[in-house]
Order: C-alpha cells, then sequence, then structure tokens
C-alpha cells in the first residue's frame, strides 16, 4: 500500500460530502462508510488544519467543504495527510538512493513518482465524487433528524 489508511479513508469521506454548504457529523460519515467513528474525527480534524474542510461544534456543527470540490486535488489530501514529499525517497528504501547512487528501482520509481505527482495535482475531489460508485453523497441533516 502506497499511502496510509488515513489517507484512503479521507478520500472515501471527501468523496461523499455535498457542495451544498451543509455540515454533516464525523458520525454520520462514518456509519455511511463503515469507517472507526474516532479515528475518522482525527482525519477530519487534520483536514480541518490543513484548510480542506470547516467545522462548528455543537448540535447544529459538523463538518463541510472549505471550499469547491473541483478545487481541492487528491494531492493536497496526500500532503495534508502523509506530509509534503510523501513520493520521495527510495522505493527500496535505501537512504542514500539518488541519481548519483541509484538503487536497482531508481529510474523506474522516477518514472512511476512523476507520473503519480502530475495524477494527483490534476484530480480533485470532483473526479472522485463522479466515480464514486459505492456510495450515495450524504443526506442533509434535516433529513437525518426528520426520519
Amino acid at each position: 500500500m502506497l499511502f496510509s489508511t488515513a489517507t484512503g479513508y479521507a478520500l472515501q469521506t471527501l468523496s461523499i460530502l455535498p457542495e451544498d454548504g451543509s455540515y454533516y457529523l464525523a458520525r454520520s460519515m462514518s456509519q455511511q462508510l463503515n469507517l472507526p467513528g474516532p479515528y475518522l474525527a482525527k482525519i477530519l480534524q487534520n483536514l480541518v488544519q490543513a484548510g480542506i474542510l470547516e467545522s462548528v461544534r455543537g448540535p447544529r456543527g459538523g463538518f463541510r467543504l472549505a471550499r469547491s470540490s473541483s478545487e481541492i486535488t487528491v494531492g493536497e489530501v496526500v500532503a495534508a495527510l502523509e506530509g509534503p514529499g510523501s513520493l520521495d525517497g527510495c522505493v527500496m528504501g535505501f537512504p542514500n538512493c539518488g541519481p548519483e547512487n541509484p538503487c536497482p528501482m531508481h529510474g523506474a520509481w522516477s518514472q512511476v513518482k512523476a507520473q503519480m505527482g502530475d495524477s494527483m495535482t490534476q484530480a480533485t475531489i470532483r473526479d472522485l465524487q463522479r466515480l464514486n460508485t459505492r456510495c450515495e453523497p450524504l443526506v442533509r441533516r434535516s433529513k437525518e433528524r426528520n426520519g
């Protein structure tokens, strides 16, 4: 697995958030996606700190996208959870691997990193929402309360 479980959970969660400005509870999202609630809540807080989500506490609170899903890239989410330069480094784990001292996978991995970096800066959360076949977008909280 190239990225952490947290990054996968974040991308799944962001792909179900609509752009209607409504706030959604972490508990509702974790139930819909069948993800562990406390762990997802921590992930969502990291996304708030990165400016990807907004949050409000209280009975009408929750989480929502901080800006349009077409403006949030997959790369931005990966950087928020994995750290900047998460694709840097040797795929085989050699600390001194580089152009002057390449490992056997250096050339191939460099090409993969470049392609992935390009793809992640081009792919947006909106693209994931369009591809999302597993889950329906969240229902409005008023519908949750009214049944």
